[in-house]
């Protein structure tokens, strides 16, 4: 049998990682226009496999939003590379590996669809096609399985159940709209020993697609 475990976040506390923090983390660091390092960044985040900030300063680079303007240190073998942050906005820029823009995530167009346009209840196929745009479009079986797991977090209220040939229909309960940014559907990678019932090392979790 799977061992199945219960994680708790501490209500409130921001998980410290992902593009978004380290975006509120370089406003954080040039809200005075100072320059910035990826080591003052590292301070700020809790990212174990130093791969999302290294990734994400390479796409803000790309797209000029930041530019490299020196280095820091006297020894060569350790210098730092300085940044200038060269665009500032509120929301962190949703970049592809290139630089370019990319298009909003499915989850965000699910999330404002049930918030705003489909208020009084809608089945996943409703949902699909009101959320789909002329760049993206967006299935069935992915609004079916991010319902499902909003459903399984209390986050939707059933108005009809489903049944053989008809969609369930949901609805985003009031209380549950918690803001602009959709919930996001995560995985976690751990090291349980049931010998002694407790995790080891530091749980890496990283975000997946419904």
């Amino acid at each position: 049998m799977a061992a199945i475990l219960t994680l708790k976040t501490i209500a409130g506390r921001p998980v410290l990682r992902g593009y978004e923090h380290v975006w509120s983390v370089i406003l954080d660091l040039t809200r005075t226009g100072a320059p910035f390092t990826k080591h003052d960044i590292d301070q700020g985040c809790c990212d174990p496999g130093d791969n999302v900030v290294t990734d994400y300063l390479r796409r803000l680079r790309l797209a000029g939003v930041i530019e490299e303007i020196g280095a820091e240190g006297a020894d060569r073998r350790y210098q730092r590379r300085v940044y200038r942050l060269c665009r500032r906005q509120a929301e962190a820029p949703r970049l592809r590996r290139d630089g370019s823009e990319a298009p909003v995530p499915i989850q965000q167009l699910l999330w404002n669809t049930m918030r705003h346009l489909l208020r009084d209840g809608w089945t996943a196929k409703e949902l699909a096609d009101f959320s789909s745009t002329d760049e993206v479009r967006v299935s069935v079986v992915t609004a079916h399985s991010y319902a499902k797991h909003l459903a399984a977090a209390g986050y939707l209220h059933c108005v009809v159940p489903g049944r053989p040939r008809h969609l369930a229909k949901w609805r985003l309960k009031p209380s549950m709209n918690t803001g602009p940014k959709p919930p996001r559907l995560l995985r976690t990678h751990t090291v349980y020993d049931p010998n002694t019932n407790d995790v080891y090392g530091t749980p890496v979790t990283e975000e997946v697609a419904p």
